[in-house]
C-alpha cells in the first residue's frame, strides 16, 4: 500500500466524512440508542487494528482483559491479512473470527474493508474496540459497522487529531503511558462511564499484565534446523545463531539503523568461530546488503510467522531497529538488542524482560508520533547515527559470547 496516499486520503478525505456521519448520527440517532452501557451487555467485540504487527502483539494484554471482564462474549479481530498469522499463533480466537483485508493497494483494501462491514453487519457485532491512534478511517469504519457500542481514542483538548463524534465511550491517549497500557484503557473504558476518566485501580494494575510465552515443539525446531542446514550446508550444531533484521521492507525509512553499521557489526559478530548470523525480515534485500559468509544465512523473506517464533526459540540474541520482529520475538525467551531514535521506547519497547534498549535521547528525538501521522522529513537521522556499533557488539558480547 502506497502509505503517503492513505495518508492524504486520510486527512483530505477523512476529515470531511467524520464531519459528515457525525452530523447524520447526531441528526437520526434514536432516542433509546442512547442507553447507559449494561455490563453484561456485550455478546460480540470486535478488535479492530488494521496496521503494525507489533501493535497486534502489545495489543494481547487488553484482549485477554475483555475475555476475563466477559468470558461469554464471542471476540473477534479485524486486521489486514499479512497480520492473521500471529493471531493464530497468539490463539487469541478462533481462525474464523479473524476478519481480514488485503494492503495490496489502496483500492484493493477499500473494496475489502467494504465486505467486511457488511460480515461484521450480518455477525451482529455490538462492540467496537478501535485500536488505531487517531486515523480517520478506522472510526468511519467504527461507525459503519452498526454496533451500537463504539470504544476508541479521542482527542479532547488535542488540536489537530479531528476523527468527528462517532465513538461512544471515548478515551484519552496517554503518551507518556506505554502502548500497551493505553490498549488496555480501551478495554477498561467499557466498564467505566465517566468521559475519558479512569478510576485509581485501573490505573495501578497496568505494568502486571504480561505477554504470552510461546514455546516451539521440538519438531518444529528440528523443522528449522533442517530448513537452516538446506540454505547452508555446512550449519553445525554448536554454532549460536545471532539474528539481524536491517528492515529490507521496512514501510519506515526513518527507523532503521544504517547499513554501514550492521555491516561493521556482522564482521565483528563474525570474528567470534562459534556464531553464526542470519539475516531475517521481510521482502527481497539487495544482494549487496547480504554479507556472505559460510558462518551466514539469508532467510529475509523466507519464514512466515509461526518458522521466525521457532528460529528465536533455537537461537540467542535479535539484533534490531524498532519494527514488528522485536515484538514477535519478545513472545520468546532470546536476547533483544532493540535500536530506538525517531519513536521512543516509552510507548513501543519490547515487553521482553530480556532485552537492552538502545536510545539516545536528542532534543528532536521522538519526531515520530500520532501527532503528525508518523511522517517527518529528517537529513541527518543522528539519534540512530549516534548509536554506536561497539556499544551494540559489546551488549551482545555481554550476554551472548
Amino acid at each position: 500500500m502506497n502509505i503517503k496516499l492513505a495518508r492524504k486520503l486520510d486527512l483530505y478525505l477523512g476529515i470531511p466524512l467524520c464531519w459528515g456521519f457525525s452530523l447524520f448520527d447526531r441528526v437520526f440517532r434514536k432516542p433509546w440508542e442512547k442507553k447507559c452501557h449494561d455490563q453484561n451487555s456485550p455478546k460480540k467485540i470486535i478488535f479492530l487494528l488494521l496496521s503494525e504487527m507489533g501493535s497486534i502483539i502489545l495489543s494481547c494484554p487488553a484482549v485477554e482483559k475483555v475475555k476475563k471482564l466477559y468470558p461469554k462474549a464471542e471476540i473477534y479481530y479485524w486486521t489486514f491479512n499479512e497480520n492473521a498469522e500471529i493471531i493464530y499463533n497468539l490463539k487469541l480466537m478462533p481462525e474464523k473470527n479473524i476478519i481480514k483485508a488485503r494492503s495490496n493497494n489502496i483500492f484493493i483494501s477499500i473494496l475489502d474493508l467494504i465486505k467486511n462491514i457488511l460480515k461484521i453487519r450480518k455477525i451482529g457485532i455490538d462492540t467496537v474496540i478501535d485500536m488505531e491512534l487517531f486515523t480517520r478511517a478506522s472510526s468511519i469504519l467504527s461507525y459503519a459497522t452498526g454496533a451500537p457500542e463504539r470504544i476508541g481514542f479521542y482527542r479532547f483538548w488535542d488540536e489537530g487529531l479531528y476523527r468527528g463524534q462517532l465513538y461512544t465511550h471515548k478515551v484519552k491517549y496517554n503518551p507518556y503511558q506505554h502502548i500497551k497500557n493505553n490498549f488496555i484503557f480501551l478495554a477498561d473504558r467499557l466498564n467505566d462511564y465517566k468521559n475519558g476518566s479512569f478510576s485509581e485501580k485501573q490505573t495501578l494494575d497496568q505494568d502486571k499484565t504480561k505477554l504470552p510465552v510461546l514455546n516451539s515443539s521440538a519438531q518444529d525446531k528440528q523443522a528449522m534446523w533442517s530448513k537452516l542446514r538446506r540454505i547452508n550446508p555446512l550449519l553445525k550444531r554448536e554454532w549460536d545463531f545471532i539474528l539481524i533484521n536491517f528492515g529490507a521492507f521496512d514501510k519506515i525509512e526513518l527507523r532503521k539503523w544504517p547499513k554501514e553499521y550492521y555491516k561493521e557489526l556482522i564482521g565483528k559478530i563474525l570474528k567470534h568461530e562459534n556464531l553464526c548470523v542470519i539475516f531475517v525480515g521481510m521482502g527481497q534485500p539487495d544482494k549487496k546488503d547480504i554479507i556472505k559468509h559460510e558462518r551466514s544465512i539469508n532467510l529475509i523473506g523466507k519464514t512466515n510467522i509461526k518458522e521466525l517464533i521457532s528460529l528465536c526459540n533455537i537461537s540467542k540474541a535479535l539484533i534490531s531497529h524498532d519494527n514488528g520482529i522485536v515484538h514477535i520475538a519478545s513472545l520468546t525467551k532470546i536476547f533483544i538488542c532493540a535500536l530506538f531514535g525517531p519513536e521512543t521506547p516509552l510507548l513501543y519497547a519490547p515487553l521482553s524482560e530480556n532485552k537492552k534498549i538502545f536510545y539516545k535521547e536528542y532534543p528532536c528525538s521522538p519526531c515520530l508520533s500520532v501527532y503528525n501521522q508518523r511522517s517527518f522529513e529528517c537529513d541527518n537521522i543522528k539519534c540512530m547515527r549516534s548509536i554506536t556499533v561497539d556499544e551494540v557488539y559489546n551488549s551482545v558480547s555481554e550476554n551472548v559470547c
